[in-house]
């Protein structure tokens, strides 16, 4: 057991567990301080903020500077990367380098969010810190039906519902560690715990999706009533976000992210590949869907374009993770930063 218990604080260090229901803020990568991130296809060290996101420290709201906040799920967060390569900090020098204009631009990513959890940090963690403009970095891939109890694989997270058209909350019973693994001191117990859990979410995850993986039925054009209330509750959640933010006298704007099926040949190979089910689907018509959602409430801008334009510059998503590697996460920042320039009034023009 202790060669065990060597292997994994080598391998794959885990950091502790808790038994209390989860917080807003959610994933391992919550505590203060430094950590390693270790997978097959990356070993990074990542900062946790004082503030429990994974980023530098935020420097105070100052007169002379643009102050950006960008709200998302795992790909804001962007643990597979160094901290500089993340989307945040590559936003921030992509801006720089098209206007004069200091700008900051602050990272808060919580893997597995959804909107309903991009709502409760925006009000927690994001207007507190004075921005000029909000960004909800929206994965259409996945983010619909994290609003949705009865699509998404977990419930550690909150949940709202339209009652009359009106946003009402919804109780779904917290996914927390077992109490044997709480607390301990253990990486090994902490790893088990974790895998266990991970494996059942995906099971569940293939339950839900009829034999394919849930976030593949976001391309599905078959009619399903609860897929249409996901969508209804997105766009409530949206249109509450910009409201919020214009109470507050912040611009809001949406950037929509797309995966590896939506925005890479080889993606789409694969999904083909492995999932024949799926032949015909369109699988941008989600994607569009989405874009008409948010432009009701807010500007908005999809990266697709300018991402899929990248694929000959080298691996923009890591094949097993998903996630954006360093290169897809450059792709994405040069796509923005125009558009997120232009909606601070810093973009020079030529």
């Amino acid at each position: 057991m202790l060669a065990v218990e060597v292997t994994v604080r080598v391998v794959a260090p885990q950091t502790p567990l808790s038994v209390e229901p989860p917080p807003l803020l959610r994933g391992q990568l919550t505590t203060p301080g430094d950590h390693p991130v270790r997978s097959a296809e990356y070993d990074v060290v990542v900062h946790v903020n004082q503030r429990g996101f994974v980023d530098r420290e935020w420097p105070p709201p100052r007169d002379d500077d643009h102050r950006v906040v960008v709200i998302g799920d795992s790909f804001v967060q962007a643990a597979q990367v160094p901290l500089a390569q993340g989307f945040g900090r590559q936003l921030e020098a992509a801006i720089e380098a098209i206007s004069p204009a200091d700008v900051d631009v602050l990272s808060m990513g919580v893997p597995g969010a959804g909107t309903a959890t991009a709502l409760g940090v925006l009000e927690t963690y994001a207007l507190p810190e004075q921005p000029d403009l909000v960004l909800l970095g929206f994965l259409v891939s996945n983010d619909v039906l994290n609003n949705h109890p009865l699509l998404e694989g977990k419930d550690d997270k909150p949940f709202y519902a339209l009652k009359d058209g009106a946003l009402v909350p919804v109780d779904a019973p917290s996914a927390v560690a077992p109490s044997w693994a709480a607390s301990t001191p253990s990486h090994a117990a902490r790893w088990v715990a974790r895998t266990l859990a991970t494996r059942r979410a995906a099971a569940r995850k293939l339950a839900l999706g009829g034999g394919l993986p849930i976030d593949l039925r976001v391309h599905d054009p078959g009619p399903d009533p609860t897929w249409a209330e996901a969508w209804a509750v997105t766009d409530a959640l949206i249109a509450e976000m910009a409201r919020r933010c214009a109470e507050a006298g912040v611009d809001f704007a949406v950037l929509l992210f797309p995966d590896a099926i939506q925005a890479t040949e080889a993606g789409r190979a694969r999904a083909r590949r492995d999932w024949p089910q799926t032949a015909g689907w369109d699988f941008d018509a989600a994607q569009a869907h989405a874009a008409r959602v948010a432009e009701a409430h807010a500007p908005v801008l999809d990266l697709q374009p300018g991402i899929s334009a990248a694929q000959g510059e080298g691996p923009l998503y890591f094949e097993q993770d998903g996630h954006w590697t360093a290169r897809g996460h450059a792709a994405a920042a040069r796509t923005a930063a125009p558009f997120v320039a232009a909606q601070l009034g810093v973009l020079e023009e030529d």
